[in-house]
């Protein structure tokens, strides 16, 4: 019996222990002031063929959106790949048009990205003032041969 109350008490420290590191872990990242939480945003399906055409068709549906500074934000696509990576994989110029229903104002980014295996995708720095921004995304995709172009998808995303 006293071997059982042991252990519990081993995994009872241990536990405490963990809960007090991942507290004050969480402690310094809020105090830093710089952390800011990724949201995802949901786009409707932007469709393409690889310009290496045997390969990973080019279909996203999303945005990761990370708030940088009051009314700013960097918006990236990650869903994208090649299994053509050890030729070079493709580029991908990224076209983003946006515009805040909060203030009207409007702009469009861009950004080119090499598209490797699980690696790629452009991202887009946006300075929109805050309130909600609807976004449109386009790209063109390109190997040393031709470019292909996707279709658009658009979405809201929310910036503070």
């Amino acid at each position: 019996m006293h071997h059982r109350h042991t252990i519990r008490t081993r995994v009872a420290t241990a536990l405490a222990a963990a809960g007090v590191a991942a507290s004050s872990l969480a402690a310094l990242s809020v105090g830093s002031g710089t952390a800011h939480a990724e949201t995802v945003a949901p786009l409707e399906r932007c469709w393409g063929i690889s310009p290496n055409i045997v390969d990973q068709p080019y279909s996203t549906a999303r945005l990761f959106v990370s708030q940088t500074g009051p009314g700013t934000v960097t918006a990236a696509v990650r869903d994208i790949s090649s299994f053509w990576t050890f030729s070079g994989g493709y580029e991908s110029a990224g076209r983003l048009d946006w515009h805040n229903l909060n203030n009207n104002r409007k702009g469009t980014a861009f950004n080119t990205a090499k598209i490797a295996l699980f690696v790629g995708g452009p991202t887009f720095a946006l300075n929109t003032g805050p309130g909600k921004v609807r976004v449109t995304l386009s790209a063109v995709n390109r190997n040393a041969l031709w470019a292909i172009p996707t279709t658009a998808c658009s979405g809201t995303i929310t910036v503070r």
